[in-house]
């Protein structure tokens, strides 16, 4: 890969088969073409699929297995096949689509990955970019319910027709998972915080950090931070175009429909946002009424005990995930299933985890959910597990299963009690299980 597209990108080289200048699929981008998505039914392929067909293209797509998503885009009018067309013009990839895919190694159109088309679809509206390792899908959904724009969102939002909306002004997380944020050249930016994350892309922190400075650098109108969040503070407070916001001092005149000082935190970016178009007054009229996103604190479960569902997989995350429990739903006792997401941020973060998870009285781990990554030394479970002091008082119990943990779990729970379902992967499916369980009832998996 030269080092032009290196620099173009301000973070690790990639596939050289995928990689296309912004020029090429610019262009790609101006005709109508025949496109086909790799691992469509991820939420964000679902998104671009969405506003791809709405921006002209014929677009249809395929993935592992059936879902949410791939009905709603069905519905939609894009079709869900096993095959690649064999006039077929483009073919986007998700990141989960691995090198050795069949169509990836069969292909003899273009290829792109998902996070560089986004940044140039959406080059002709007004955009505003949501970066950062925590609070992105939650300060995006706020954004676009205030302003009742357009959307591209990495979430299940109650009240959205889907994951994607098109629109004159658009709202939309801008990745940093694979650098792709570095791509954007929004309106207006937002960094909500800047931690060390996804180690499967990014070798250090500084590989990291740099797609945020190229992310900064190209924002064209302004630039919004979070001010208590030194890493950002550090990139953005001498830059003319940058506004910081932080935690109000008083918080008893500020009210939101979502628990949390986190998410009042993320309420203060969007108010910084939508008051170029609305006053203060109506923004937290509407921060009142929010529709929440699916897996962020979300009660799947009310009655002699609470369950609830969380898409918390970082330390960060999860301690803002427990504390608030504690603030806002009082436990007689604090319980907890987790499932690490990914070997390499099991690896490079672990001795965070024990500290995280303070609070709990009974912690239940399962195994690694990989993300399509391979086992590596030191990033299992059993790994994780030994990073915790023995002379912790919290109970720790390993199950290989979602199935077998649910079963212990109900066989638990008491009257009083929060269960927490924490992590990134299908440990959701416990939170879906616990819909249909009777009180103090079925022990087994619930359909």
């Amino acid at each position: 890969m030269s080092k032009q597209n290196a620099d173009r990108q301000g973070c690790p080289p990639r596939v050289e088969q995928t990689l296309l200048s912004a020029q090429v699929i610019a262009e790609l981008l101006s005709a109508p073409r025949r496109i086909h998505m790799l691992g469509i039914g991820g939420i964000g392929m679902a998104g671009l699929a969405f506003l791809l067909k709405e921006s002209g293209h014929t677009v249809s797509g395929s993935d592992t297995q059936e879902n949410r998503q791939t009905d709603w885009l069905r519905g939609k009018g894009i079709a869900i096949q096993n095959e690649v067309p064999p006039d077929a013009e483009w073919i986007i990839r998700s990141r989960a689509v691995p090198d050795s895919h069949p169509d990836v190694r069969a292909a003899t159109v273009r290829l792109s990955w998902r996070g560089d088309v986004l940044p140039e679809l959406l080059r002709e509206r007004f955009t505003i970019a949501v970066s950062g390792t925590h609070g992105k899908t939650t300060t995006t959904a706020m954004i676009a319910q205030i302003l009742d724009c357009g959307y591209c969102i990495g979430g299940e939002v109650e009240g959205f027709d889907g994951t994607a909306r098109d629109g004159g002004i658009m709202v939309v997380e801008a990745d940093e998972s694979d650098g792709t944020v570095a791509n954007y050249h929004p309106d207006i930016a937002v960094i909500t915080n800047i931690e060390y994350d996804h180690m499967e892309h990014h070798a250090d922190f500084e590989s990291f950090e740099a797609c945020f400075r190229k992310f900064i650098e190209q924002a064209k109108e302004k630039i919004i931070y979070c001010a208590e969040d030194p890493v950002a503070t550090r990139l953005c407070e001498k830059n003319p175009k940058a506004v910081g916001y932080q935690y109000p001092i008083s918080n008893n005149q500020y009210s939101i429909s979502l628990p949390g000082r986190h998410n009042l935190l993320n309420a203060m970016a969007a108010v910084e946002v939508c008051k170029q178009w609305l006053s203060e007054e109506i923004i937290w009229q509407r921060l009142e009424t929010l529709h929440p996103v699916k897996r962020r604190f979300e009660v799947v479960h009310q009655g002699e005990y609470t369950v609830i569902s969380d898409y918390a997989h970082h330390p960060t995350e999860i301690r803002a995930l427990i504390d608030t429990a504690f603030e806002t739903l009082k436990p007689k006792r604090l319980l907890g299933v987790f499932q690490p997401h990914r070997y390499t941020r099991t690896l490079a973060l672990g001795p965070d985890f024990p500290p995280a998870f303070q609070g709990l009285e009974k912690l239940w781990l399962l195994p690694v959910y990989a993300a399509s990554e391979e086992p590596i030394e030191g990033g299992t479970t059993a790994d994780l597990i030994k990073k915790f002091p023995e002379s912790e008082k919290m109970d720790i119990k390993f199950f290989q299963t979602l199935e077998k943990t649910w079963q212990d779990v109900q066989c638990e729970l008491c009257a009083g009690d929060v269960l927490l379902i924490i992590g990134a992967g299908d440990i959701e499916k416990i939170g879906e299980w616990s819909k249909g369980v009777k009180e103090r009832g079925d022990v087994g998996v619930s359909e």
